[in-house]
């Protein structure tokens, strides 16, 4: 039996229609045309959803593409605060090594500096890398997005 000729009486289920519906979003000749809301809501007329049924799965998903975007905005403050200390440390170690150097090495105190500083850049390395989830990434987000909250209206 060809696909065009299945009968209009088969019964999806609602996980059914949503993985078919999505399957053929993704294969539509063009996937950058976007949908009006009247349209959004004509569709949903025809699936017999409720106007206000659609306004809150809306509202569900304007909250989560949100949160979504405040957690790239968190990655971007983190991997921005990584890359200056991390410039920092290799600019003034070389500095110091340099100077170390220039004023005869017979006592590489710069060496010190540059390893117990490195120990600090090194957990901050692991912290950013391999703590990207979990308890310590959730409070530091946190804290972050406390600090944005206070911040923001002394911006207005």
């Amino acid at each position: 039996m060809k696909t065009s000729e299945q009968p209009t009486t088969c019964l999806y289920s609602q996980e059914e229609v949503q993985q078919i519906l999505n399957i053929a979003l993704a294969q539509h000749p063009t996937p950058e045309t976007k949908l009006s809301y009247a349209q959004v809501l004509e569709i949903a007329e025809e699936l017999q959803i409720l106007p206000e049924t659609l306004k809150l799965a809306e509202n569900k998903w304007l909250s989560k593409q949100e949160a979504i975007e405040k957690r790239q905005k968190f990655d971007a403050d983190r991997r921005s605060r990584f890359q200056e200390r991390t410039g920092r440390y290799v600019i003034i170690n070389a500095c110091l090594v340099t100077l170390n150097v220039l004023t005869g090495f017979s006592i590489p105190w710069s060496l010190y500096v540059l390893v117990s500083w490195g120990m600090i850049r090194g957990l901050d390395t692991w912290r950013f890398f391999y703590q990207a989830q979990g308890q310590t990434y959730e409070r530091g987000f946190q804290n972050w997005e406390r600090k944005q909250k206070i911040q923001r209206p002394a911006e207005k």
